[in-house]
């Protein structure tokens, strides 16, 4: 009988236990910050057959510019040179010759933000090529250099050894009256041309032609001035 008054002393407190419940959630806060500031460059050159590779080893004949900016024009041909050719009467066209690589290229790198969108690279020359000795110097008048289209690529592109259809790589004729001519630009696509781009060329598709009855024998030169420039927003 005491037994049983003890067990149902244990239950009645059990029963009489009162129930847990869970507290309110609790929380804190933190929060993040970040300055951007623009990358100023100078971009090293790369591979023109792969942008996302740098160029190894270093290439004389395509160097860097040293240019610093957010959009710098990186790379440019260090000459065309067409070698030593006899004179024609008529109007005669040269091949350049070959570069140690192989190849010729541009490269533009865009670090700008999304806010700026687009750029342009004109090419033009100084004078007729002129003859470098002698009192009354020979002029070349009218001569004709041609830079062929190329290929472009560009860094972030999926495929980067791939031609981007985001970029135009175009022909260009320059002459002393044509002023600056484009050669290599952005399509209207947006982000087209971010990150680092090229356009490469066979330097033996690099011509000059000089017009009937202006050839004569000597050694002439002029300089040819590549020009990156950021497109105007609309």
């Amino acid at each position: 009988m005491k037994k049983t008054v003890i067990t149902a002393t244990m239950l009645l407190g059990l029963l009489g236990t009162p129930a847990i419940t869970a507290n309110a959630a609790s929380s804190a806060n933190t929060n993040t910050t970040l300055e951007l500031t623009e990358n100023t460059g100078p971009t090293v050159p790369v591979d023109p057959t792969n942008p996302t590779n740098p160029q190894d080893p270093d290439d004389p004949d395509n160097p860097a510019t040293g240019n610093t900016g957010a959009l710098t024009l990186d790379v440019a041909p260090k000459t065309f040179n067409f070698g030593s050719v006899q004179t024609y009467a008529a109007e005669h066209t040269y091949k350049a010759v070959a570069t140690g690589s192989g190849y010729q290229y541009l490269q533009v790198t865009d670090n700008r933000g999304t806010d700026e969108q687009g750029w342009t690279v004109t090419v033009e020359q100084d004078q007729d090529l002129t003859e470098t000795s002698g009192d009354a110097s020979h002029v070349l008048t009218g001569t004709t250099i041609h830079v062929p289209a190329g290929t472009a690529r560009n860094s972030l592109a999926t495929d980067p050894t791939a031609a981007d259809s985001n970029l135009n790589a175009t022909v260009a004729n320059v002459t002393n009256t044509s002023g600056a001519v484009t050669v290599f630009s952005t399509t209207a696509a947006e982000n087209a041309g971010k990150g680092t781009s090229v356009k490469a060329w066979d330097p033996t598709d690099v011509t000059l032609t000089i017009p009937k009855n202006t050839a004569k024998p000597g050694t002439y030169t002029n300089t040819l001035t590549w020009t990156l420039t950021a497109n105007v927003s609309s």
